[in-house]
């Protein structure tokens, strides 16, 4: 029950729904009001620059800040990359020469080895003791040769003395002759088999490393089995693919001498190798002819089966722009750079720009003698950014080639340009650090180049 006090007096009671209805409604708008007060333009910058707001009056964030690089123009002929595969420049299959059990297996996949290094072993020990009877043999043999030969001297004695007929001097003679018959046939004999069982061991024919190891140790192995796969990686060929219409001027490469930059998916840095060779047959599909290139490997780094791309220049130089590649901006399937353009300057301001002071006004008084104040500095002009569809080409290390309305000297937003859209306010805040762009013409050397161009 409401007591009588309340009710004469019409006000609602404390703890009524109203009263917190009312203080909520206070706490709102002050918290608005302290926003619109944080936010609300000052006016103290002209409007159109960096620290004004936005023409109209609103709410505004000022000019995006962005980082900037300028663009390059350089003289290069067509870039070419061919793709191609890597093989060694020698690669073997060792065979056993002779058959035998495998007694002992010295290495492994991957191992490194040089030239006359004993990879397999096989079991020798029959051929070892038949040498052996063959050395006891030979002894025997040579020990009645000795014989033979002393009998020839005595009956030689005796014939000149006419002691002893013709026919017995010749068959003293014949069998000399027949036992050191013998003697060689056992020597050869042994010789054969000391043969077999240094082939027992096979050994490396030239350094390499062990790609794979055919046998297993106990296996038997027949004459003429695979031991083991060898490839010397010292030096790789890189075989690509050359279209017809180059073949000309990859042949006076070749004939020049010309190093070609070679680049290896799997490996960082750049390689050079020379044209080694041009298969004459064309691949009858494609019309492009195989192309061997000689890559020196010295470290080792280089792995058969890699895939690599050699680089050339083809014709002659024609001006190219780079861009760094970080300028790119890829949206829909398209891709495209933001340059930078002056903005253009609102009605009544000047061409100094806005913030300059006019010259009637620097440096004047108060006109009752106070000090005259000190000229503002003019404010940098306000820039806009337009959005420019290029073309890719080939990448220099930071930069990229690109083909559309970019021309050398164009200010391109490099940081800062993923949320920029055509026509929007940008503030320059630096010019991004990147390493100076190569010369295309001096990177990759240009095969081709007529005799007064440089």
């Amino acid at each position: 029950m409401v007591s009588e006090s309340s009710t004469s007096s019409g006000r609602a009671p404390v703890g009524s729904p109203l009263v917190y209805a009312l203080y909520g409604a206070a706490t709102s708008l002050m918290v608005v009001g302290a926003v619109a007060v944080f936010f609300w333009p000052t006016g103290g910058a002209p409007e159109g620059t960096p620290g004004g707001g936005p023409a109209g009056g609103g709410f505004g964030f000022g000019p995006a800040p962005v980082e900037v690089a300028v663009a390059v123009e350089t003289m290069a002929a067509e870039p070419v990359r061919l793709i191609g595969e890597v093989t060694p420049v020698r690669r073997a299959v060792v065979a056993g020469e002779v058959e035998g059990r495998v007694a002992e297996v010295l290495v492994d996949e991957g191992d490194t080895v040089r030239t006359g290094d004993v990879l397999v072993r096989l079991d020798s020990t029959t051929t070892e003791l038949d040498l052996a009877a063959s050395h006891a043999e030979r002894a025997e043999a040579q020990a009645r040769l000795v014989r033979f030969e002393s009998e020839v001297r005595r009956i030689s004695d005796l014939r000149g003395r006419g002691a002893i007929s013709e026919r017995e001097y010749e068959r003293a003679i014949a069998d000399r002759d027949a036992q050191a018959q013998t003697v060689t046939r056992i020597e050869s004999e042994a010789e054969r088999l000391e043969e077999l069982i240094a082939r027992a061991e096979i050994t490396a024919p030239f350094a390499g490393q062990i790609s794979q190891v055919h046998v297993e140790l106990g296996e038997w192995n027949a004459r003429g089995g695979d031991i083991v796969t060898l490839v010397d990686l010292s030096e790789v060929e890189v075989t690509v693919n050359s279209p017809e219409r180059y073949v000309a001027q990859v042949e006076q490469a070749r004939l020049a001498g010309l190093e070609v930059p070679v680049e290896f998916e799997a490996l960082s840095g750049r390689y050079s190798g020379k044209v080694k060779a041009i298969v004459p047959q064309a691949n009858p599909q494609a019309r492009t002819f195989p192309v061997i290139v000689l890559v020196p490997n010295p470290d080792g780094l280089i792995r058969a089966g890699m895939s690599a791309r050699v680089l050339a220049q083809l014709g002659d130089p024609v001006p190219t722009v780079l861009v760094p590649k970080d300028a790119l901006v890829l949206r829909s399937g398209r891709t495209f750079i933001f340059r930078t353009v002056p903005m253009p300057a609102p009605p009544g301001v000047g061409a100094a720009g806005s913030g300059a002071v006019a010259p009637g006004d620097a440096g004047s008084g108060s006109g009752d003698g106070a000090p005259a104040t000190a000229p503002a500095p003019a404010a940098s002009p306000p820039l806009n950014v337009e959005e420019v569809e290029v073309e890719v080409g080939n990448g220099y290390g930071a930069w990229q080639v690109v083909l559309g309305g970019i021309e050398g000297g164009d200010q391109v937003v490099v940081r800062g340009n993923e949320g920029l859209q055509p026509g929007m306010p940008v503030i320059v805040v630096g010019v991004a650090e990147i390493e100076p762009p190569p010369t295309p013409a001096a990177e990759v050397p240009v095969v081709g180049r007529k005799q007064g161009d440089r």
